[in-house]
This record gives C-alpha cells, sequence and structure tokens, in this order.
C-alpha cells in the first residue's frame, strides 16, 4: 500500500508539472505574486503547495532517506520562489495548524531575518483585522 501511495504521490507530482507546462515553471520561479499569473497558473501553484503537505501527510510511507530528499526539495522550491512564498501566506489557513506548522518551519528556514518579521507581522495585523 505505501508503494502504491509513493506512486501515485510521484505521478500526480508529473501530472502537475506538465499541467503548469514550460512557461509557468518559468513564472512559478521569476513571478513575485499571483498578480502576474493566469488563472490555471494561480491554481497550479496552489496544487504545487498543497502535495507539498499531501508529502507531510505521508510521511510514514517515506523512509527516512526519502523524507529528507523531499524536505530538501521541499525548501529548494521554496527558496527559489517567492511567488511559492506569496501563494503560501494567501493560502495557509485553508490547512489545519500542524501542516501550517511544518511549511511554516520550512518557509521560516530559508528567508531572511528581515522577511519573517514582515510576515509576522502582517500576519498578525491581518488576524487582528479578521476578528
Amino acid at each position: 500500500q505505501k508503494l502504491q501511495m509513493k506512486q501515485q504521490f510521484h505521478s500526480d507530482f508529473i501530472a502537475l508539472v506538465s499541467l503548469l507546462g514550460e512557461n509557468g515553471l518559468n513564472k512559478v520561479y521569476s513571478a513575485k505574486t499571483s498578480k502576474e499569473l493566469s488563472q490555471k497558473d494561480i491554481y497550479a501553484t496552489g496544487l504545487v503547495l498543497q502535495r507539498f503537505l499531501v508529502a507531510y501527510r505521508m510521511k510514514g510511507a517515506w523512509t527516512a532517506e526519502e523524507w529528507k530528499y523531499i524536505e530538501k526539495d521541499i525548501k529548494a522550491a521554496m527558496k527559489g520562489s517567492e511567488l511559492l512564498r506569496s501563494r503560501w501566506e494567501q493560502i495557509r489557513e485553508w490547512y489545519p495548524k500542524s501542516e501550517q506548522k511544518f511549511l511554516d518551519e520550512i518557509f521560516f528556514d530559508v528567508i531572511s531575518e528581515k522577511e519573517k518579521l514582515e510576515i509576522l507581522r502582517n500576519r498578525f495585523v491581518n488576524e487582528s483585522n479578521s476578528k
């Protein structure tokens, strides 16, 4: 069953990369906000982030070595894409706190202290305004 889960995960990710296409993949690493994306690309970037969280949910299916490489891949993607970091801020509230914590830890590991403070301030302001 674990093997089937892993195969499906990889198959879904390949389909997602195909959905983005070359132009979409370039945008993931060059765009700064979702305002620069088509609707399809906005949806697809949300799915990329969701795939990261699905990998986390499946953590028990991966070997320790596989998980280490998956985390490295997620960190590299988050570090290299301001867009993915921006999209995470847009959609993070859709996910349970444990999943937010997982991706936030990776997110905060790859950004500067100045960016961390700005994001935490924005989250605090947005949370205060929504109450």
